[in-house]
């Protein structure tokens, strides 16, 4: 049975990852850009990160402008694919590239901010059992398709390295926004 999927983000490694999905067997579909219509029937979504070009005046600016354009821009992708997605299906979210070298940066928090959108992924998906999988953007492109099509690491072993991830980066920013309550923003 051919598996059908949808990849999003970066046009070059959307393009390869294409290539090894076909010649695993897959027939995925490449959308780079948001706006496109979405697929019906998916048994895979692979959303890889887009180079991002901050904009603004002072670092503030640009650091918004990054996160929205960028990791925020993510969760309206993934919403607008939840709804195609088939029972069992998988969802691999690639992790994100540095920010331009001009702007502060936070790889934890960002990475947090992913495993958000993950947690609230299998959340909204839970009836329908679709795995979900925040992997590295070091991994190579034969290890993503190997996770999108239901390969890697066994589930108890990804389950058991999310759960124990998901909770410190969740007690993290639970510790800093409990901080915060006390404080006049």
């Amino acid at each position: 049975m051919t598996s059908t999927g949808l990849l999003s983000g970066s046009a070059d490694r959307a393009q390869r990852l294409c290539e090894l999905l076909k010649q695993a067997g897959a027939d995925p579909v490449t959308v780079t850009d948001p706006a496109e219509p979405v697929p019906e029937g998916l048994d895979f979504y692979i959303q890889l990160p887009v180079t991002i070009h901050p904009e603004g005046d002072t670092a503030v600016a640009r650091v918004g402008s990054f996160l929205s354009a960028g990791l925020l821009a993510r969760f309206r992708a993934v919403e607008r694919v939840l709804p195609v997605l088939r029972r069992g299906a998988t969802v691999v979210l690639v992790s994100g590239n540095t920010p331009d070298v001009s702007l502060p940066d936070d790889q934890g928090s960002r990475l947090a901010l992913l495993h958000l959108l993950a947690h609230a992924t299998r959340a909204e998906l839970a009836t329908k059992q679709v795995q979900v999988r925040v992997v590295s953007s070091q991994r190579s492109d034969q290890e993503i398709v190997q996770y999108a099509l239901g390969g890697g690491e066994t589930q108890s072993e990804r389950e058991s390295q999310e759960r124990s991830s998901a909770a410190t980066a969740y007690q993290d920013w639970r510790t800093e926004v409990m901080g915060l309550a006390g404080l006049d923003i």
